[in-house]
C-alpha cells in the first residue's frame, strides 16, 4: 500500500527591516493625511453647498432698526393685516383668509451685487413651524405706490427700473395670505438669500 504524503508549504511573509517605519514616517503621515483630505474636501464643499441653497442659521432683527446682514443693511418698516372688504385691496379675498403687507428698507454696502440682492425670498413662519411664501394665486392686486417685490432692483408706478444704490435706501414689499386670525406675536418674518456666498447659510428674521 503506497502512502501520499502532500507537503504544505507555509507562505513566511518577511517583516519591514529594522527602520523602515522611521525611515517612512513621513511619507505615511502624508498618505494619511491626503487620504482625510480626499474624503472631507468634497463633504466640504456639498455640505457649504447645501447651507448656501437651505439656510438654518438665524440673525435675529429688531423691526424699525437697520440690522447688517449679506453686504446689506435692512429694516422692517411696517407690518399691515388686510382682510377682505379692505378698501386697499382691489381683487377678492376669501373671507377666512388674510393678507399681511410688510414694508422693508435695505441699503446695500459699496461692492455688494445687485443680482445678490435679487436672489432675496419673503417668507412667514409662525410658532407651530408653518410656513408661507410670499405672493401666490390668492394675493389679490393692492393699491397704494407701487414697489418692487425683490431686494435689489424693481419698476416704480411709471414701470420704470429702480435700482438699490449704496448709502440709500431702497423700498421693496412683500406680501403673503394668510389664515384669518394669525397673532402677530406668533409670526416671524424672514429674508432669505438662497444660493449666496455672502448670506453663507444665513437668514435675517424679524419679530412682528
Amino acid at each position: 500500500m503506497n502512502t501520499a504524503t502532500t507537503n504544505t508549504d507555509d507562505t513566511i511573509v518577511a517583516a519591514p527591516p529594522a527602520g523602515w517605519w522611521r525611515r517612512n514616517a513621513a511619507w505615511l503621515l502624508g498618505t494619511a493625511v491626503l487620504g482625510t483630505l480626499a474624503l472631507w474636501l468634497p463633504y466640504r464643499d456639498a455640505l457649504q453647498q447645501y447651507r448656501e441653497r437651505n439656510p438654518t442659521v438665524t440673525v435675529a432683527g429688531a423691526k424699525g432698526d437697520w440690522n447688517a446682514f449679506a453686504g446689506a443693511r435692512w429694516r422692517l418698516v411696517s407690518a399691515e393685516s388686510m382682510v377682505a372688504r379692505d378698501p386697499r385691496l382691489r381683487g377678492p379675498l376669501r373671507k377666512d383668509a388674510e393678507v399681511l403687507l410688510l414694508s422693508y428698507e435695505v441699503i446695500p454696502e459699496p461692492g455688494t451685487k445687485i443680482t445678490d440682492l435679487d436672489q432675496c425670498r419673503g417668507a412667514i413662519v409662525d410658532a407651530q413651524g408653518r410656513r408661507w411664501e410670499t405672493g401666490g394665486a390668492a394675493l389679490p392686486r393692492l393699491s397704494g405706490p407701487r414697489l418692487p417685490e425683490t431686494c435689489g432692483s424693481g419698476y416704480d408706478d411709471a414701470f420704470r427700473r429702480v435700482i438699490a444704490a449704496p448709502g440709500k435706501p431702497f423700498a421693496f414689499r412683500h406680501a403673503f395670505v394668510l389664515p384669518r386670525g394669525q397673532r402677530p406675536d406668533q409670526l416671524r418674518a424672514r429674508i432669505e438669500l438662497k444660493n449666496s456666498k455672502t448670506a453663507a447659510g444665513r437668514y435675517l428674521e424679524f419679530k412682528l
